[in-house]
């Protein structure tokens, strides 16, 4: 995977800032394969987008990943410092083709595209029925395209003994979908496990970024009277040796 650009970078986040979170981990990836179709990015499986954004991430950020936690228990915020590569490596990355078969039923893995239609749904209950109504394969289908929730709630109740199973069979084939961190307040000694959200790290570590880069280019912009354009084309040291050498 290659790092973004100085110029990626800026026009990432500006055309980020009112898309959400979903759609802005879509923006980076299509920015950053674009050898892949934008329209089939949404239909990939959640993990794929996961392990592919921290690669993104790794590319253009480095390894460090570093971030922190609110404990549940007292509010204190736990810090953490990850290995961004060891984390991919540990992270296999899902197949598209994957079906969880379960009481004469199948279902595939979750995308992009289920995830931004049940943010609509009233209830995390609701959530779950039309999750798993949009990602199951109907059987009169045999191109194995999974039907499509109306919004009028599910055409299949699950019994919640099976959609245990089913969500336990969705983890193990796509762990990137649910990465979590184990953690233990100093403060109050509680443990729990927190949700290690790929999207939210890489979005700060952009904005940040991308602060950088428009201090720069104003700094040197009045210095020089340069053009945006051509001071992101700057190398990084480049760009850091002016920078010094204007104070």
């Amino acid at each position: 995977m290659r790092p973004l650009s100085a110029a990626q970078v800026l026009a990432l986040w500006d055309a980020g800032q009112t898309r959400h979170p979903i759609d802005r981990a879509l923006l980076a990836l299509a920015l950053a394969m674009p050898e892949e179709a934008p329209d089939e990015l949404a239909d990939r499986p959640v993990g794929w987008r996961e392990v592919n954004l921290l690669a993104l991430r790794n590319a253009t950020f480095g390894s460090a990943l570093d971030g922190y936690a609110p404990c549940p228990s007292c509010g204190a915020l736990m810090e953490f410092g990850l290995d961004g590569k060891a984390l991919l490596d540990g992270l296999p990355a899902p197949d598209s083709n994957a079906r969880i078969a379960l009481d004469g039923q199948q279902w595939r893995l979750p995308s992009s595209r289920d995830q931004a239609v049940i943010i609509a749904a009233p209830d995390p209950e609701t959530a779950v029925d039309w999750l798993l109504d949009r990602c199951r394969i109907a059987e009169s289908d045999a191109s194995d395209t999974p039907t499509v929730n109306r919004k009028k709630g599910p055409k299949m109740k699950c019994s919640p003994a099976l959609i245990g199973d089913i969500e336990a069979h969705m983890a193990a084939l796509d762990p990137a979908a649910d990465i979590r961190l184990g953690m233990r307040c100093t403060d109050c000694g509680h443990a729990w496990d927190a949700v290690l959200d790929i999207g939210n790290c890489f979005w700060d570590e952009l904005g940040t970024r991308a602060r950088q880069l428009l201090e720069a280019v104003h700094r040197l912009a009045g210095a020089y009277g340069w053009r945006e354009a051509e001071i992101l084309a700057l190398s990084p040291a480049r760009r850091a040796a002016y920078l010094n050498m204007i104070g």
